[in-house]
């Protein structure tokens, strides 16, 4: 059997596992999230070689996810650019994107009003989104090796996060953009990805950021969509296809936020296009209600 194969089918039965206990969404979210990070691991290609380091723990020393400026630590990085000629680059604009969410759920968990906000099943929510981003960031960044974004966490806009952390509705809308930005830049950039070991561990990833993003909706339903935001209509397209979004609007999206300090990202983040030989660009389709 191959490796490829194997690694589906461990990805699959922790699906499976899930579908067969589903205690509730929201716990579903752990049982995804637990078991497709550690299915992940073999099929990563290193960038610059075969060596993937073991994930360190959650909120551990050096987790990535602290949310807070070190004493003494790196000023932040300037001029991250995306060469999308190569997996690596998208794989950098994913670890960027994970940074982001490591970061926010990390401050989510820590702020002073999270047990005020949130009743205690949401709370494990977030601890569990926490989590997993921060092992997905991890898996990321020692599969790119030398070619990894250096670490972002200094990088991030504390006024811009100060204002997501005013209210439980702002955290959640905050949550659900920028999951709804992972799930639609990974099933736009599925196409250009040249090794179909990327493509799977592209596709693992976004597996459980789609799920990390209907839990979300789940717990704030949006208006006239009662009973239906867990898998909502305006999440998919007229021919039954997922949000969706190409590399450029991922970024600016992204920059939108100003989640980032600014010069964050070079004035050009994109280096290269993608060649036609790895795909074209499709049409958009991002649902109006994240």
């Amino acid at each position: 059997m191959s490796k490829i194969r194997q690694d589906s089918m461990k990805d699959l039965g922790t699906i499976e596992t899930g579908l067969q206990r589903p205690t509730s969404r929201r716990g579903f979210v752990r049982i995804i999230g637990a078991g497709s990070a550690a299915a992940m691991l073999p099929a990563l290609v290193s960038c610059e070689g075969d060596s993937i380091a073991v994930p360190i723990q959650p909120g551990g020393p050096g987790s990535g996810g602290g949310g807070t400026t070190p004493p003494g630590g790196p000023a932040p990085v300037t001029g991250v650019s995306f060469d999308l000629r190569t997996d690596a680059g998208f794989l950098r604009l994913v670890q960027v994107l994970e940074e982001v969410e490591a970061a926010f759920y990390t401050a989510v968990v820590a702020s002073s009003n999270f047990n005020t906000f949130f009743p205690a099943e949401e709370r494990e929510l977030f601890v569990d989104l926490r989590d997993a981003e921060i092992i997905h960031l991890e898996v990321v960044r020692a599969g790119l090796g030398s070619q990894a974004v250096p670490s972002l966490r200094n990088n991030i806009n504390t006024a811009t996060l100060n204002t997501f952390l005013a209210s439980r509705a702002s955290i959640i809308a905050a949550a659900r953009g920028f999951e709804t930005l992972g799930v639609s830049g990974l099933n736009g950039s599925g196409k250009y990805l040249q090794d179909a070991r990327n493509l799977l561990f592209a596709g693992k990833i976004v597996s459980v950021e789609a799920r990390h993003l209907a839990a979300l909706r789940d717990i704030s339903v949006p208006g006239g969509t009662a009973n239906t935001a867990f898998a909502s209509d305006d999440t998919i397209d007229a021919m039954g296809r997922d949000i969706k979004l190409e590399a450029g609007d991922i970024i600016a999206r992204a920059a939108a936020t100003n989640i980032l300090l600014p010069n964050t990202l070079a004035a050009q983040p994109i280096s290269n296009q993608p060649t036609a030989t790895q795909g074209v660009p499709t049409t958009n389709f991002i649902t109006p209600t994240p």
